[in-house]
C-alpha cells in the first residue's frame, strides 16, 4: 500500500517515515508533504491508498486540504496526527469520514493500531470491490454471448437495461487476431474507446461491443479502427457493424461487422471499414465525387453532390464522406453535419480547401501515391507525376524507392491489381471491361501483367472462385 506523510516538520515527518518502513512491510512510503498545499497535489498525483496528515500546517491546514481532497473524489483514507489534544479537531475530522485519530507524540502501540486498522479497511473494501467487478464482467459477457447466440428473449433487454440504462445504440468490431496477440487489442481498446465495450475471443476472431450514449457514432467508430490498425504491432483488419438502437438488433450489427471483415480480405489496401455501400447505391457516382474532392476541385464536386443529394440521404452522404475522409487520413477537424440543403454547398466548398491545404502541406511522396490511388483508371506517367508534385523525375525516382521500397511502376501496377482483384470478386463485369477500368486498353495485356503478378491468369482467378 502507498502512503504519503503530510506534516510541516521535517523531523515527524523522517520519524514517522522511518516508523513505516520499520514495521509494515506492505506499506511503501510514495511521498512527504511540508503544507497542505503540497498535501494536495501530491495527493491528486500519486493517489495513494491513505494519508498521515498534521492538523496544524502553514497556509492549508489538514482539515482544509483533507476538504479539498475529498472534492476530487479520490478514494484516500486520512489518519489525522495532531499535538492537540483537542475534541473539536476530532469532530471536524470526523465530518470528513476520517475515523483515525493520533496524538503527537504518539505511543508505538496506538500508532500501529491505527495504521492496521486504516489498512484492514482498505483491504476489506478492496476485496468488496473485486468481487463487484468479477460479478459484473461475469454480467457482461454473459449479455455479449446472448446476443452472439442469437438470443433476443426479454432476458436479453433486462439485461441491456440493468447493465447499460443509458445505451442509445450498440455496434461491433470483428477482427482476425491471434489468442496470443488478444490483450494487447483489449490494452489499446482500453486506452482509447470513446464507450464502455465488452470484449471477447469467439472462435478465431476477436469480437466487440460497443455501448453508446448516442445513436449514431459511425464517425467515433471509424477513428478509434484506424487508431487500432495503426497502433497495432502485426497487420489487421477491423469489420465494422452498423449501430442499431435495440438490443434485439445487435447481433444483425455482429453479421454486418463478420460480413464487413470477409469483404476486406478482397482489397489489401483497405484495413477496417463500416458495411460496404451496395452495388446499386451509386457506387461510380460516390468514387468520382471523392477524385474531385481530393482534388479540392470545387467546381467539378458540387454537381456531382447535388445529384447524390437528390438520390440518397444527406445523412448516408456525410457519413461516406466522412468515413472516406478518416480512412484516407486527412485530418478535417471541426467537420459538422449541414443539416439544410442550402448548407451543402458551403460544406463541400471548406471541404475542397481544406483538402488542397492538406495536399499542399504533405510530403511529396505521400502525394503522389494519393495521386495514383485517385487516378489509377487514367492514363499515368512518372513525370507527369513528379510535375504534380513539384519534383524533377529523377529525384522524385530516387525519394518513391527509398521511401516505400519500391519502384513508381511496381505500385502503380499493385495499385491497378489489387482494384482489378475486387472486380473480379464482384463477379459483375467481364474481363475487357475490367480491363479498362484499372487503366490498360489492351485487355491481352492486362493478363500478361496479371498472371505475371498472381501467378494465375485472371481467367482462371475468377474461375477458381465461382467455377464455369
Amino acid at each position: 500500500m502507498n502512503v504519503v506523510i503530510a506534516d510541516d516538520e521535517l523531523l515527524e515527518r523522517k520519524a514517522m517515515r522511518k516508523f513505516l518502513e520499520e514495521n509494515f512491510s506492505e506499506i511503501t512510503v510514495a511521498g512527504e508533504a511540508s503544507n497542505g498545499r503540497e498535501a494536495i497535489e501530491l495527493a491528486e498525483q500519486l493517489q495513494p491508498d491513505f494519508m498521515l496528515m498534521d492538523i496544524k500546517m502553514p497556509g492549508v491546514n489538514g482539515l482544509e486540504a483533507i476538504r479539498h481532497i475529498r472534492q476530487k473524489q479520490l478514494n484516500i483514507k486520512f489518519i489525522i496526527v495532531s499535538a492537540y489534544d483537542e475534541f473539536e479537531f476530532a469532530k471536524e475530522a470526523m465530518k470528513e469520514g476520517v475515523k483515525e485519530y493520533i496524538l503527537k507524540p504518539g505511543k508505538k502501540a496506538e500508532t500501529m493500531e491505527a495504521v492496521l486498522r486504516v489498512c484492514q479497511e482498505i483491504k476489506d473494501e478492496q476485496a468488496t470491490s473485486h468481487k463487484q467487478i468479477e460479478s459484473m464482467n461475469l454480467a457482461q459477457e454473459n449479455f455479449l454471448f446472448k446476443i452472439l447466440q442469437y438470443d433476443v428473449s426479454d432476458e436479453l433487454l433486462r439485461q441491456q437495461r440493468q447493465l447499460y440504462p443509458e445505451m442509445k445504440s450498440g455496434f461491433f468490431f470483428v477482427a482476425e487476431v491471434a489468442s496470443r496477440e488478444d490483450n494487447r487489442l483489449k490494452q489499446l481498446l482500453n486506452q482509447h474507446s470513446p464507450f464502455p465495450h465488452i470484449t471477447a475471443h469467439y472462435g478465431n476472431q476477436h469480437v466487440s461491443l460497443f455501448i453508446c450514449s448516442k445513436e449514431q457514432p459511425k464517425l467515433e467508430a471509424l477513428v478509434l479502427a484506424k487508431m487500432l490498425v495503426t497502433s497495432f504491432p502485426t497487420n489487421i483488419r477491423i469489420g465494422i457493424g452498423n449501430p442499431h438502437t435495440s438490443a434485439r438488433q445487435l447481433p444483425k450489427s455482429y453479421l454486418e461487422a463478420v460480413q464487413t471483415l470477409r469483404e476486406l480480405k478482397h482489397d489489401n489496401r483497405i484495413l477496417y471499414s463500416l458495411p460496404f455501400v451496395k452495388k446499386e447505391m451509386l457506387v461510380e457516382e460516390f468514387e468520382e465525387l471523392f477524385v474531385h474532392l481530393f482534388q479540392g476541385n470545387f467546381a467539378s464536386a458540387w454537381p456531382i453532390t447535388v445529384q447524390l443529394l437528390n438520390r440518397v440521404e444527406q445523412t448516408e452522404l456525410y457519413i461516406s464522406i466522412r468515413e472516406r475522409l478518416v480512412r484516407e487520413g486527412i485530418p478535417i477537424q471541426h467537420l459538422s453535419f449541414p443539416e439544410m440543403k442550402n448548407e451543402w454547398k458551403e460544406f463541400i466548398q471548406n471541404l475542397c480547401l481544406k483538402v488542397l491545404e492538406y495536399f499542399h502541406t504533405n510530403n511529396p511522396i505521400d502525394k503522389a501515391k494519393k495521386y495514383i490511388d485517385l487516378h489509377y483508371r487514367q492514363p499515368i506517367t512518372l513525370e507527369h507525376v513528379a510535375e504534380y508534385v513539384g519534383l524533377s523525375p529523377t529525384y522524385f525516382t530516387k525519394l518513391f524507392r527509398e521511401t516505400e521500397q519500391t519502384t513508381f511502376i511496381d505500385y502503380l501496377t499493385e495499385a491497378r491489381l489489387s482494384k482489378a482483384r475486387q472486380l473480379l470478386y464482384e463477379n459483375k463485369y467481364n474481363l475487357k471491361e475490367i480491363s479498362y477500368m484499372i487503366g490498360y486498353k489492351d485487355p491481352n495485356y492486362f493478363s500478361r501483367v496479371f498472371k505475371k503478378h498472381y501467378k494465375i491468369s485472371p481467367k482462371q482467378f475468377k474461375k477458381q472462385k465461382f467455377g464455369g
